[in-house]
């Protein structure tokens, strides 16, 4: 990890759609008295136990010891909350997508049921609306100041809330309840999930945590294709260009319109699918980071000289035509026609790719056909360049004067949370795997990864094929993807797809984690010096955003000459970039 003078506050200065650039549109969060704002050096934890214990192996909780508090006294992360029922009031979103036992529903089904258990609690939802109404429900919430005791909200809605001193300060809770597991979890960031909360050093809400291996690029190819003209496993930008080239030319399926299968959303910060994400980091330019120069300055990934030579390289692969230029206004769901009907061979994608669109390609489609992923391409330095994405996304806040009681079992129940997504809630599903589960069922619906999760996932079901490990020794999804691996590996694809579609879904998803961990070593993980918002980040974000999104495009579409790029750059400090690079600046040296 880059640990130096690395500053953990919120979501890149740009992140647009998944897209761009280095402004973003987000509330301004307030300043803390060293000029900072709600921030955390990567590498240090800024809120620190007196006593903690060390956090032991993944597992049950009743394996895990208990924690000691500040004063030295043991504390039960699991244990009742008191013996009178605590009441919780929550504030929650609902997913179109989860499904639940007959007769069950987010408030009552196997998983609230069994926490109201074990922590003597009540949830009650004050509101519980549709995830495409969440977000007017909670400014309305805030504005008629009527909140739940607990709820999830945006990075701006938080920093509303704190400067309004209309939430709980969490700092003595989180330390003295979170369990060993969640400790860990939080860990695993190295001090960026707390720093995104801290304000003044104060712990004002706490952060969901997603994995980090999400933003690594993976490029998938189709592997019958390549046996049929007898090509080679790419590891350079040239390698995949030269097999684009080769499927134009020799037309394998008869059906090849198209070298690479790519979408207007071309940058993708977060990682995702039909992105170009591995040809630009490939040019040591990352356009959702805060960057050092040589001078210790710091500036926008957008307006570097690395980032006009990353268009030009896209540019280029346009004009001999591996990409087709019509990309810039094709948005996924076109660019997943191109492959399932044969027109493109190659697109890149995160891990996840290997289950989604790669598994559904597979269902319908030939035994013959055969989709590879390999981690390329590599740089001139022999490392493959991954722009490390926020570990955080969402904000559980409380509301401020709620009970010393309601603050635990907050902190309680994401204890919990966090054990039986680690599980998959292997342990308390009614009927076994044949129980549905999603971590929607949790009362407070969000989701804790250790960042570096599927990482160590992945190598334990391998550690478990070669013998190192049980069966066992398998954690939550670790034994549903040995199951879908091994399946395919013996038995092939369409045996998985018979036995369950989420075998076949397990084997994608562990097949393109693997192309991931099995070369870690290979990998160059690039982190923004600043993940945060400044004061003028919203007034000026949303205007220098638009601008650059067009312009990338203009150029990656030849509508403009790449030499317009300087002329781009003027526009881009003009427009307000310059003030928010000086905020950036003088945050960042504010922290150090």
């Amino acid at each position: 990890m880059q640990k130096k003078r690395v500053i953990s506050i919120l979501l890149s200065l740009g992140l647009l759609a998944g897209a761009l650039s280095g402004c973003g549109n987000d509330s301004n969060p307030s300043l803390n008295e060293d000029g900072s704002t709600g921030g955390a050096v990567v590498g240090k934890t800024p809120i620190v136990a007196e006593s903690e214990p060390e956090s032991k192996a993944e597992g049950a909780q009743e394996e895990q010891e208990p924690v000691v508090d500040a004063q030295g006294e043991a504390v039960d992360p699991y244990g009742p909350v008191s013996d009178e029922v605590t009441v919780v009031h929550v504030g929650r979103a609902e997913s179109a997508n989860v499904t639940y036992e007959e007769g069950e529903d987010s408030l009552n089904n196997y998983v609230t049921r069994y926490l109201q258990e074990q922590l003597n609690v009540e949830y009650v939802y004050d509101f519980s609306v549709p995830d495409e109404t969440y977000g007017t429900k909670v400014a309305m919430s805030i504005a008629s100041g009527e909140m739940p005791d607990v709820m999830n909200v945006n990075y701006s809605q938080m920093v509303q809330l704190v400067n309004a001193d209309a939430v709980e300060d969490m700092t003595d809770a989180f330390l003295t309840y979170r369990s060993p597991g969640l400790k860990q979890c939080f860990d695993s960031t190295n001090g960026i999930a707390e720093g995104l909360v801290t304000f003044n050093g104060k712990m004002m809400a706490i952060p969901d945590i997603q994995p980090g291996m999400d933003t690594t690029s993976l490029v998938y190819i189709r592997g019958d294709w390549m046996d049929e003209l007898g090509l080679d496993a790419p590891e350079t930008l040239d390698d995949i260009i030269d097999i684009a080239k080769a499927f134009l030319e020799k037309n394998p399926g008869g059906n090849v319109t198209d070298g690479i299968a790519a979408s207007k959303d071309f940058h993708q910060a977060n990682g995702g699918c039909f992105h170009l994400n591995g040809v630009v980091w490939s040019q040591d330019a990352y356009p959702g980071l805060w960057l050092e120069q040589e001078d210790g300055t710091y500036v926008s990934g957008a307006t570097t000289p690395e980032m006009k030579n990353a268009l030009g390289v896209i540019r280029n692969m346009v004009e001999e035509g591996v990409i087709d230029p019509a990309f810039v206004v094709r948005d996924g769901d076109q660019a997943l026609e191109m492959v399932s009907t044969g027109q493109a061979g190659i697109f890149f994608g995160s891990w996840w790719s290997g289950q989604w669109p790669v598994v559904s390609l597979l269902e319908n489609a030939d035994d013959s056909v055969r989709w590879d992923c390999f981690l390329a391409p590599f740089s001139k330095e022999g490392k493959v360049n991954v722009q490390k994405k926020n570990p955080a996304t969402t904000y559980i806040v409380v509301k401020k004067g709620v009970s010393e009681e309601v603050k635990e079992a907050i902190v309680k129940t994401i204890n919990y949370q966090y054990d039986l997504d680690q599980e998959q809630a292997w342990d308390i599903r009614p009927n076994g795997m044949d129980s549905p589960f999603s971590w929607h069922y949790y009362p407070i619906n969000v989701l804790h990864c250790d960042y570096d999760a599927k990482e160590k996932q992945i190598q334990a079901v391998m550690d478990c094929i070669d013998g190192k490990i049980e069966f066992d020794d398998l954690s939550g999804d670790g034994k549903t993807w040995y199951n879908g691996y091994t399946t395919v590996e013996k038995d092939g694809f369409r045996k998985a797809v018979e036995t369950n579609i989420s075998t076949a879904n397990a084997w994608g998803w562990a097949r393109g984690a693997w192309a991931v961990q099995s070369q870690a070593d290979k990998m160059n993980d690039k982190y923004s010096v600043y993940y945060g918002q400044t004061p003028s980040s919203e007034e000026l974000g949303g205007q220098i955003g638009t601008m650059q999104s067009e312009f990338f495009l203009q150029v990656l579409s030849g509508e403009v000459p790449l030499d317009d790029f300087d002329d781009y750059v003027e526009r881009w400090y003009e427009q307000g970039g310059q003030t928010i690079t000086d905020e950036v600046n003088e945050a960042v040296r504010a922290a150090q």
